[in-house]
């Protein structure tokens, strides 16, 4: 992970589970620290999925209470089925698991994939071999350097004059002026 602030650094969470659900559960609750259940279904033809998260201790501070609600809360939900699941709206899912809870509903929210690679990042890759690495890898490569992103498959590039100036401090604003 690479935050905005403070120093780099890696979890690893064994993907542990008997599904796909189970494991992303098992990461939460390893990774994060954060009670967390999924519920997937797929017909072939639809594909939906509930995810519930724990609130934080802040909003119900009784440890008793906050268990007893995080089981409520998931036991009524895994009496939804996946013929629900699949053809009912979300409001009327909610209201038949939840009807006797409060439930606050946020505005719809489209989910995208979006990439966070730039060619800043990869740029910053390269600066992390230091100098002689980077040129060496230049020389090995014909000339430039290739960085695939493994998300969405975006390529850069960096020839010679890049890496230089990569180090000279020069930035990663746009590529050089060579034909790739």
């Amino acid at each position: 992970v690479d935050p905005r602030q403070g120093k780099r650094y890696q979890g690893i969470v064994a993907l542990d589970g008997v599904d796909l659900s189970e494991s992303l559960s098992n990461y939460f609750v390893m990774s994060e620290q954060l009670g967390t259940r999924f519920w997937l279904k797929a017909d072939g033809h639809r594909a939906r999925g509930l995810l519930l998260q724990q609130l934080p201790a802040a909003e119900i501070t009784d440890p008793e209470e906050r268990d007893a609600n995080w089981e409520h809360v998931i036991t009524l939900a895994s009496t939804l089925t996946a013929e629900e699941m699949l053809s009912l709206d979300n409001p009327t899912i909610l209201h038949r698991l939840y009807h006797e809870d409060p439930v606050r509903l946020f505005d719809i929210q489209p989910i995208c994939f979006r990439c966070s690679c730039s060619r800043e990042r990869s740029a910053n890759a390269l600066v992390s071999l230091g100098l002689e690495d980077a040129q060496q890898l230049v020389i090995e490569h014909n000339g430039s350097i290739e960085i695939d992103c493994q998300f969405c498959n975006e390529r850069y590039l960096f020839d010679a004059t890049d890496v230089a100036q990569l180090f000279a401090g020069g930035g990663v604003d746009s590529p050089s002026d060579t034909r790739h």
